[in-house]
């Protein structure tokens, strides 16, 4: 089964919040890589975006060089992902752009999963799986 990444993993891997956290979301990330993990390109923006100001821009960039070389997919936002999200946004008033755009890749049958512990998911009706 493939997974959908939030930018909360991505910044789980990258910043965690204990060292034996580290080591847990990084091997869960392998497995998830295993299973031909999906990065959606919004989550690339929002992780340069909170990353950048902790590491700087071109290191941020330069982690997600990293993590496309381990075996990240990145996928793109089009014009089908985009009327998905919409039509969430239409019943979740509350809920990011963001996290509807990473959701439409579940809604649309791209991936079986959320990874995240962002409880927007929730409310979005998709399948989440975390750390």
């Amino acid at each position: 089964m493939t997974g959908v990444a939030d930018t909360r993993l991505l910044l789980a891997l990258e910043f965690p919040s204990r060292e034996e956290d580290g080591f847990k979301v990084r091997d869960f990330f392998e497995k998830e890589i295993a299973k031909r993990l999906l990065v959606p390109a919004i989550v690339l923006t929002e992780f340069i975006e909170i990353a950048g100001t902790e590491i700087g821009a071109d290191a941020a960039k330069t982690r997600i060089r990293v993590l496309k070389d381990r075996g990240i997919r990145t996928i793109a936002i089009d014009e089908e992902t985009a009327m998905v999200a919409g039509c969430l946004l239409l019943s979740n008033r509350n809920v990011p752009i963001a996290d509807a755009l990473i959701a439409s890749f579940v809604k649309m049958g791209v991936a079986q999963y959320v990874i995240t512990d962002d409880p927007h998911f929730k409310s979005l009706a998709v399948r989440t799986k975390w750390v």
